[in-house]
């Protein structure tokens, strides 16, 4: 199995040729299978992949890993360029979050669209909330499982239902998972459910201990101290090759893992491209 991902869509760049935006967005090549994860926030997607001699006409699915703006921006837009697709998500991607922005203010930091105007746009809609396969040896997470006691969703997050404002658990967020030879690669686009958690899920649904790669945004721009340290301890124990961090890590957050855990943590940015 050969393995390729190639960042389409993040905060920053390193490279003039390209633009950084708000958000993920990765192409994942299995083999001749291509995926893609997440969309980013409006349209840098697009400018990206040309700018990096990519042809998203030649995607296969798409997998969106929760339904926030920043993930979700280039959905709507990828269908009617490019025409019907699969879409692998969780049935929750289309919850009301307004974001407490201080008083009465919020903001929608929700997908913006509604599931009758995805399929309206091509969508082939392949809702899952249990772990499941989308090819063999891949797999899309489903809800992951708040085992430990110090990840958190990383935020004050609502969400309206039935007309009431609530906590939002974000139990759509998914990870994408790769059951390469040499290990697990996870695909991750913010790590609400906390990245011990999907960490551990991936490992314990696919029967696999070793862990090759994480790559993806962690969401620990807003954790504490401790919480820092809690997962530095609990990495350290998978022995984990790759650990590409990106997006909604922040960089403290990303000091700290790499003065921790050294060379194996890489910051994760638009244009990179790993292979495996």
């Amino acid at each position: 199995m050969k393995v390729v991902i190639t960042i389409l869509v993040e905060n920053t760049t390193p490279s003039p040729a390209l633009i950084g935006e708000y958000g993920f967005s990765a192409l994942i090549e299995v083999d001749d299978y291509r995926i893609l994860f997440d969309t980013g926030s409006a349209q840098a997607l697009y400018y990206n992949a040309t700018q990096l001699g990519i042809d998203l006409t030649r995607v296969d699915a798409l997998v969106i890993s929760h339904g926030h703006f920043d993930h979700t921006g280039g959905l709507l837009s990828y269908l009617k360029q490019y025409g019907p697709r699969p879409i692998y998500a969780h049935s929750g991607m289309f919850a009301s979050r307004p974001l407490p922005l201080g008083g009465n203010n919020y903001k929608d930091i929700g997908c913006g669209f509604s599931q009758d105007e995805l399929l309206k746009a091509g969508a082939e809609l392949h809702l899952r909330d249990e772990f499941s396969s989308i090819i063999p040896g891949v797999y899309i997470s489903g809800t992951v499982p708040r085992n430990n006691n110090f990840e958190d969703t990383g935020g004050k997050f609502k969400e309206v239902v039935n007309g009431k404002m609530q906590d939002d658990p974000l139990a759509d967020d998914s990870a994408l998972i790769i059951e390469h030879p040499e290990g697990l690669i996870i695909v991750s686009g913010c790590a609400h459910a906390g990245i011990i958690n999907i960490i551990e899920h991936a490992c314990h649904q696919t029967g696999k201990s070793k862990v090759l790669a994480f790559i993806g945004g962690t969401h620990l721009i807003s954790a504490s101290p401790q919480r820092i340290e809690q997962t530095i301890s609990a990495l350290d124990s998978f022995s984990i090759s790759k650990i590409i961090v990106s997006h909604c890590t922040g960089f403290y957050a990303a000091a700290r893992l790499y003065n921790a855990l050294g060379e194996c943590v890489i910051k994760g940015e638009t244009g990179m491209r790993f292979e495996f």
